[in-house]
């Protein structure tokens, strides 16, 4: 069997066991085996990435096996469709597109040219463009932004809001701040990103007692209840932090 069709095989296989483990409706197998890899691509869509943005690692699994076959082909159709019909839909998945292939220049051209009329304040294109702002080493801009999110949507995925925000102040040099954002957070969340993210920034604060007890924190957590795949990336990374920092 070619390797184009070993790979497309293993996607289909991965994403039907993705289905049954997570209980996921059942009809997607069907499409799945009637159409195969593009029915694939369309359960990460639509299934795994808008419920859990910290799914990527599930996602990025099928990503990379179709771009390995076809590497331009997704970046080649986004940008086909936004020429011959330049909706907001279309502007904003291929300036997402842009941002997963490291073209944060292109991507951010693309968003802030996305920002008019009713549009201005789209939650979707805030957060992408904060998002292209902060991997192009612009994290003032990163922030300005998703303060202009959380103005105009204060509940529009506040978890990866706050944990971009973070990030982005730490980016910027502003440890204090990028602290007191995930300690917010943490308050009232469980999310083992927030938390294994939060550690990170106290490491670098220099707090390292008070940072190998929160990757604990985190590993503790994984082990007393159910939780899901991305969460098991957070305490494998967390484990391998402690492993390393001894």
């Amino acid at each position: 069997m070619p390797i184009v069709g070993i790979a497309v095989l293993a996607l289909d296989i991965f994403t039907i066991i993705h289905v049954l483990r997570h209980s996921r409706p059942m009809w997607w197998i069907l499409c799945i085996l009637l159409f195969p890899l593009l029915g694939s691509v369309f359960y990460f869509l639509y299934e795994v990435v808008p419920g859990s943005r910290e799914q990527r690692s599930v996602l990025k699994f099928g990503s990379d096996i179709a771009k390995a076959i076809a590497p331009d082909k997704e970046l080649q159709r986004r940008a086909a469709e936004m020429e011959v019909c330049g909706s907001i839909a279309n502007r904003v998945s291929f300036a997402a597109e842009c941002t997963e292939r490291g073209m944060f220049d292109e991507a951010i051209r693309i968003y802030r040219g996305a920002r008019e009329g009713q549009y201005q304040n789209a939650p979707d294109l805030l957060l992408g463009l904060a998002r292209a702002y902060y991997f192009n080493n612009q994290p003032n801009e990163a922030r300005a932004t998703l303060a202009e999110l959380r103005s105009h949507h204060p509940d529009y995925y506040r978890q990866e809001v706050a944990i971009l925000s973070a990030r982005a102040a730490d980016a910027g040099g502003d440890r204090a701040a990028a602290l007191a954002e995930l300690e917010s957070l943490l308050s009232h969340s469980v999310g083992l990103e927030a938390r294994y993210r939060y550690a990170e920034i106290l490491w670098r604060d220099g707090q390292q007692s008070r940072a190998k007890t929160e990757l604990e924190r985190v590993l503790d957590h994984a082990k007393r209840f159910k939780v899901n795949d991305a969460e098991r990336e957070w305490a494998k990374l967390s484990r391998k932090a402690l492993a390393a920092i001894g």
